[in-house]
């Protein structure tokens, strides 16, 4: 059984266009859980209307008052029956084969329990726009060629940060154990909690084809701050920071360590706070606490007395 874990909020304006891509996959799902998030719109006259036509597909559940993204596909995890779940955003779109392609990932990778893929991107009007999420989130070619292993991958979510988006995820049931409920809501999104645990318990892969289509516009939590890096790819500019590239190919010298030091300490408060909730792999555990340090005595070095009356008298006498 394949189901699919679907969150609105005032949805009218996209929410057909998303409902019809996801009924017409070449493979077919069987069922479409709904959580509203007490829309004052339209949605759920249109969400009634597709459960009148599609009777056995939907099971529509409807919030009373405003709870959030984060409590929403909490509870559309936890309702949903299918041994494969799917979570949807209200207002993308489907590519026609990412059902059929993303059984066919678990089917060849039974150790993965948790998938994600790339997406591209289009506009309030539907139009595709020139770049793809993991170019804008940093996951490029580049990169995913230091991210060669399951420790790899857990080494990058870790150090560099969020690349795992909601809307590209799937996940077989028998992960909801781990998963759920969600932890450190204050602190990092749902789908960043997915991709932790998952990957901490070596269950996390992806797909690099783009297997929806990820739009931007004005109402988004996060999609609408996408633009300003869309169009700094469209200049040509790098979407992976420079310094991280240096420290992914272990190009790091004393100025770079210094420059590291907030993102390190940020780091290992992100380990500290999961570790209440999982055991954090202990060897990464370790490589971050040291890197830290590393940074910590190259800072406290550079701060010192002598240091300072030095780098003084070179300015003196340039």
């Amino acid at each position: 059984m394949i189901s699919v874990g679907l969150c609105t909020y005032n949805s009218e304006k996209y929410l057909p266009e998303q409902l019809e891509t996801i009924i017409h996959q070449t493979l077919r799902v069987n069922e479409i859980v709904v959580i509203d998030d007490a829309s004052t719109d339209q949605t759920i006259g249109i969400l009634n209307d597709y459960a009148n036509r599609y009777p056995d597909l939907f099971r529509i559940i409807r919030n009373e008052k405003n709870r959030g993204a984060r409590k929403n596909f909490e509870r559309a995890l936890a309702e949903t029956k299918g041994e494969i779940i799917f979570l949807s955003d209200h207002d993308d779109c489907w590519l026609p084969g990412k059902v059929e392609k993303v059984v066919a990932y678990f089917n060849t990778h039974p150790q993965d329990k948790v998938v994600f893929t790339n997406a591209v991107f289009m506009d309030e009007n539907s139009a595709k726009l020139p770049a793809t999420l993991w170019d804008v989130v940093g996951f490029t070619a580049e990169v995913r060629a230091h991210v060669q292993t399951k420790d790899d991958l857990l080494r990058y979510l870790l150090k560099h940060g969020r690349i795992v988006t909601g809307a590209t995820l799937a996940l077989k049931k028998d992960s909801l154990g781990q998963i759920l409920p969600f932890r450190l809501v204050h602190k990092i999104w749902h789908d960043a909690w997915i991709a932790l645990v998952a990957a901490n318990a070596k269950m996390l892969g992806y797909i690099e084809e783009p297997l929806i289509r990820y739009r931007v516009h004005s109402r988004q939590q996060v999609g609408w701050g996408y633009m300003q890096k869309i169009n700094s790819i469209i200049a040509g500019n790098n979407p992976v920071p420079d310094l991280q590239r240096k420290e992914m190919r272990g190009e790091i010298g004393n100025e770079e360590l210094i420059q590291l030091i907030h993102v390190r300490r940020k780091r290992v408060r992100l380990v500290k706070r999961l570790s209440r909730y999982i055991k954090v792999d202990p060897v990464i555990n370790t490589e971050i606490l040291q890197e830290r340090k590393a940074s910590e005595k190259a800072f406290s070095r550079a701060k010192s007395l002598p240091v300072r009356l030095l780098e003084s008298f070179r300015k003196m006498f340039k």
